[in-house]
């Protein structure tokens, strides 16, 4: 029994040992589960507010979606509405054009149409009329808007027009240089004036303005006859008279009171003809302008003007 009693204090001793320490075991896990606990609360807390979080920037991002998607489709409306205006501003001027180029064709087969008939009628009166009626069709031509007409229509009113200022021009200059041998000054000024009206070709135009010249100077019309004696002594420097239409323009600038352009002429007309029957006059004017160098001294005065007209140059 005394060896039992030792025994079972050891015993006693050990269960009281591991009592405690099954104790102090279960404090520690107590603990241990307390640790664990709040910080599963401090999880669960961080969990939350993540999740909160989460569903914040969810809902903006979703909200900032929706708005690009408003945004999109405003901008798309927009723009397809501008391009719906712009196709519409175009058709409007397109429809503008349109009806403004009718309009202008419709203008142009209008004057086109009267263009024509008056060709038409210019056409007839240059071949129906009588005489020198005929030539009222050529002034009509000259009122014709020509772009108008067909080239071939243009061709044969022109090449009409040219023969009948031929045909009626040649009858007209001779009825001129007919009055002008009879000294009838004011007819053949008249018919020669018509005459160059015309269009005649330049060897006849130079030949009535030689007429015509001569016609003013015994007419005292001085301003005049120099305009064509001008003419004449420019446009044929070779003419058989040409000194003596330099001696009419001499005289006639000299009653104009164009003193150095008669004293030009008379230099002219004295270089250029030393044989002419009007060299004296061309001598006399030089005299008179500067005597001791202009012409020999011992020329003779010249009279001042010729009294009647020359011959014809044809």
């Amino acid at each position: 029994m005394a060896d039992i009693a030792p025994d079972s204090g050891k015993l006693l001793e050990e269960i009281r040992r591991e009592v405690v320490e099954s104790r102090n075991m279960t404090i520690k896990t107590d603990n241990a589960l307390k640790t664990l606990h709040a910080e599963l609360k401090v999880v669960t807390a961080q969990q939350d507010a993540f999740q909160k979080r989460t569903w914040f920037s969810t809902g903006a991002v979703y909200m900032l979606f929706a708005g690009l998607c408003v945004a999109g489709v405003v901008v798309i409306s927009n723009a397809r509405a501008s391009a719906a205006n712009a196709d519409r501003e175009r058709l409007e001027k397109q429809v503008v054009e349109l009806n403004a180029t009718i309009e202008k064709l419709k203008t142009d087969a209008s004057a086109q149409q009267a263009a024509e008939q008056s060709a038409l009628l210019v056409y007839r009166q240059m071949t129906t009329l009588p005489g020198e009626e005929r030539l009222k069709g050529i002034d009509a031509l000259a009122k014709i808007d020509q772009a108008r007409l067909a080239p071939f229509a243009k061709l044969v009113l022109q090449d009409r027009a040219v023969l009948l200022r031929k045909e009626i021009g040649g009858v007209v200059l001779e009825k001129g240089k007919a009055a002008f041998r009879r000294q009838d000054w004011p007819e053949t000024i008249s018919h020669l004036n018509r005459f160059l009206t015309m269009d005649p070709v330049p060897e006849d135009a130079l030949e009535a303005s030689f007429f015509l010249g001569n016609a003013y100077f015994q007419s005292r019309k001085f301003e005049d006859a120099i305009k064509q004696l001008t003419r004449f002594t420019e446009g044929d420097r070779k003419a058989k008279l040409r000194d003596f239409a330099l001696m009419m323009l001499m005289q006639s600038y000299d009653m104009t009171g164009n003193k150095d352009l008669a004293i030009a002429t008379a230099k002219e007309g004295y270089g250029s003809y030393p044989s002419s029957d009007f060299r004296m006059q061309f001598i006399s004017r030089l005299q008179r302008s500067a005597p001791a160098t202009a012409a020999p001294a011992t020329a003779p005065a010249a009279t001042p003007a010729p009294t009647t007209p020359a011959p014809a140059p044809r």
